[in-house]
Formats: C-alpha cells, sequence, structure tokens
C-alpha cells in the first residue's frame, strides 16, 4: 500500500492510497481533473472510490467530473448513506463528523457560518487502519489501534503575529487545527501499532513543516514522521513494517 501526495493545502489537497494490486482510494479531489489523472499516470479505471470531507473546492474541485466517469464518490456532507460504499474493494471508508461535544461543526465558510465537515477511519488488509483528518479545529473521537495517522497540522500559534488582523486570525484560529492540538490527539490515540503520522495541509506562512515533524516526533519516537507536499511524498504503508523515501 502507498500513499502518495498529489496536493496539500489551500491551493488544493489530494491524496492518492494505492494497494499492490493497483485499486486506488482517492481521499479528497480538491484538484482539477487533469491533475488527478497526470497523478493517476492516466490509469484513471484504477480507482474504486473517493472519499471527501468537506465542499470546499480545495477538497471537492473534481468530485462532479469523478461522478459522471461512474467512480463512487463518498461526501458525508450530503449524504451520510454512504458510509461504507466500496462493496468491490479491500477498501472500507467509515465517517466520523468533525463537530464539537455539543454538536457544532468547527470548520467555517468564508462568511463565518458553520461549514460540515468529515475525518474518515480507512482500512485495507494491507496498511490495517488509516485515520484520514483536515480542517477542523480539534477531534472529540478516539481511536483504538491506528496504524497511520494522514492529519492536518495548519499553522503554530508563534507564527500569528500580534500585529496580525482579526480577520486573519478568525480564518486561522476558526476550523484549522494548530501543532500543540496535533501532539495531544497523536499522544491520546498512539499505540505500539502507530507506525506513520503524516501532517498535511500546513500553512505556509503560520508554520514550519520541519518544526512541526520534529515536535511530533518526540511524542510518537517509533513512528514514521513526514509532512505532505505535492508531488514529493510517497510513503509505503505496511502491517508490519516501514520504508519511506521521496519520489525523484
Amino acid at each position: 500500500m502507498k500513499l502518495k501526495c498529489l496536493g496539500s493545502g489551500s491551493s488544493g489537497n489530494c491524496y492518492l492510497l494505492t494497494a499492490d494490486n493497483g485499486e486506488t482510494l482517492l481521499l479528497d479531489a480538491g484538484l482539477p481533473i487533469m491533475d488527478i489523472k497526470r497523478g493517476l499516470n492516466w490509469n484513471i479505471k484504477c480507482v474504486v472510490g473517493a472519499v471527501v470531507t468537506h465542499a470546499h473546492k480545495d477538497h471537492s474541485n473534481s468530485v462532479a467530473e469523478l461522478i459522471k466517469m461512474g467512480i463512487p464518490v463518498c461526501k458525508p456532507y450530503e449524504s451520510l448513506l454512504m458510509n461504507q460504499f466500496l462493496p468491490n474493494s479491500y477498501f472500507t471508508a467509515r465517517t466520523f463528523d468533525l463537530t464539537t461535544l455539543d454538536g457544532k461543526w468547527t470548520h467555517t465558510n468564508a462568511d463565518g457560518s458553520e461549514c460540515p465537515c468529515y475525518g474518515f477511519l480507512i482500512t485495507h488488509p494491507e496498511m490495517e487502519k488509516l485515520l484520514y483528518v483536515t480542517d477542523t479545529e480539534f477531534v472529540k473521537w478516539r481511536f483504538h489501534e491506528l496504524n497511520h495517522i494522514l492529519i492536518s497540522c495548519n499553522y503554530q500559534k508563534k507564527y500569528i503575529t500580534e500585529d496580525s488582523n482579526d480577520a486573519k486570525k478568525s480564518h486561522v484560529y476558526r476550523g484549522h487545527m494548530e501543532l500543540e492540538t496535533v501532539k495531544e490527539f497523536v499522544i491520546a490515540n498512539k499505540s505500539d501499532a502507530l507506525q506513520n503520522v503524516i501532517l498535511c495541509h500546513l500553512s505556509r506562512d503560520n508554520s514550519d513543516a520541519k518544526e512541526c515533524v520534529a515536535e511530533v516526533k518526540k511524542i510518537a519516537p517509533l513512528a514514521n514522521v513526514d509532512y505532505a507536499a505535492a508531488l514529493a511524498l510517497l510513503v509505503e504503508l505496511l502491517m508490519n513494517s516501514v520504508d519511506y523515501w521521496l519520489e525523484s
């Protein structure tokens, strides 16, 4: 099982989970369809489905095109009926809401209104359990024996300066996860089974990727910790061992 990053951040998010037999699950579809096809080496037939976290275009840009091609797309922000929606694949995808304890969505739209956003617990015999979480301030849920975590680490408080305007601060703070919150989540959910922690959706201006990786590595020393960057991250997810390399 390989995890490949095609895009991560405000310009578009899309990751490929590809099994040894070639079947591929898309995690978000926030890039133009031609960029996704290019990332698949034009082999769109290998795609068994896509899971999309929320309606914002940097995550859902190519949903309509995927549906036109007959690819199943799980959009829990529209309907939860497709909770386990891959009957012809070894992949399973379970959704969970990213809300506060009293049920309010933690992500917001540009006008400040709540934006329904979901996480996914994805399983496959080759990798066991992978958790995908993005665009939320925190995760109230706890998970048992996770093997891989792909999680947004959008900003570090120290890079939000005092002279930043209130609108910028509100946009960053509302619906985005800070490094210390990510660390708390990893501590609460790590076990001896954890093999990979991949940080994604890092802000170019409000975070330092290498610093974030180093901080998370301190609390998960036995796991491979890295960050997702477009066309630069390729991680092999295995049941018993992990290899990591940068794609040339």
